[in-house]
């Protein structure tokens, strides 16, 4: 009496292995892969070094700074960011810290979060992933302006086999009344402006390196007087450092979202082989 095919145990087991395979799939895409991402944003730990030139009423003189960028702590949604920067101009040292609260499922800002140190929304200092070319990047934060801007494309490069895009803004806003510490009345009105040229890695959306930035702050008087200029960019070592980073960042989101899946599409497609091979050698044998 012949039994039926699928009834065999090696085409059962078979069988089995590839349905669970292929329902690992989509599982592995939607869930898996995106949670691993998400959970390495909670490890966040990045250090930028910088060099440029600073003057305030008087003429700019060089500065040397570092920006520590780490995770502190992860509630649900959100994470919080410590930045910590260590800033040197000529012998006198100085540290500022900042503390940011993002969304990791959309990377923004959240926008009154207790725990950070000033309201902020928009990205920074991260980015989307899965940056397209030749699309510019909506709701970018600019810290030294206290609003949001769009970062617009300029192209792709591609630096030590890394491919970067880089994005420009250029902002000016007009504050009538920012406080001047150490002016008399305190308040006065004032044009604020700041450009940005920075790279980032489009898969990860980390923020590579800064090609240039300035700020500047104008007092509009009659005429208006120049204040305060800052002018930095990413130092050489800083640049190698990320572009390291970058790419190994880009790497392991091809592992996961791209080399795995096709593995196991690889490996569905050879054990369907098997199946077809096996159950077409038990229906000889069964005959």
């Amino acid at each position: 009496m012949k039994l039926p095919l699928l009834k065999h145990k090696s085409s059962v087991v078979l069988g089995v292995i590839i349905i669970v395979m292929i329902l690992f799939l989509p599982i592995w895409h939607l869930m898996v892969s995106p949670s691993i991402i998400r959970s390495e944003l909670e490890r966040i730990d990045l250090l930028y070094g910088y060099d440029g030139a600073f003057g305030y009423v008087v003429a700019p003189s060089p500065i040397v700074f570092n920006a520590h960028i780490y995770a502190t702590e992860a509630q649900g949604e959100n994470v919080t960011l410590k930045m910590d920067l260590h800033l040197i101009s000529g012998q006198a040292p100085m540290f500022q810290n900042s503390t940011y609260v993002f969304d990791k499922f959309t990377r923004q800002n959240v926008r009154d979060a207790v725990k950070a140190s000033k309201p902020r929304e928009g990205y920074d200092p991260l980015f989307p992933s899965h940056l397209k070319m030749g699309e510019d990047i909506q709701l970018a934060w600019l810290d030294n302006l206290n609003t949001t801007a769009t970062l617009e494309f300029v192209e792709s490069i591609t630096e030590e086999g890394v491919t970067l895009y880089k994005y420009f803004v250029n902002k000016t806003v007009v504050d009538p009344n920012y406080f001047l510490e150490g002016w008399p009345h305190g308040f006065h009105n004032c044009t604020l402006t700041t450009t940005k040229t920075i790279l980032i890695e489009p898969l990860s959306g980390l923020w590579t390196y800064t090609e240039n930035e300035t700020f500047s702050l104008t007092l509009n008087s009659d005429p208006p007087l120049e204040l305060a200029f800052l002018t930095y960019k990413s130092t050489l070592e800083s640049k190698a450092e990320k572009l390291i980073e970058s790419r190994t960042l880009y790497e392991s989101m091809l592992l996961l979202e791209l080399y795995i899946p096709v593995i196991v599409g690889v490996v569905v497609i050879v054990l369907g082989i098997l199946l077809f091979l096996n159950v077409r050698r038990l229906r000889r044998k069964d005959m």
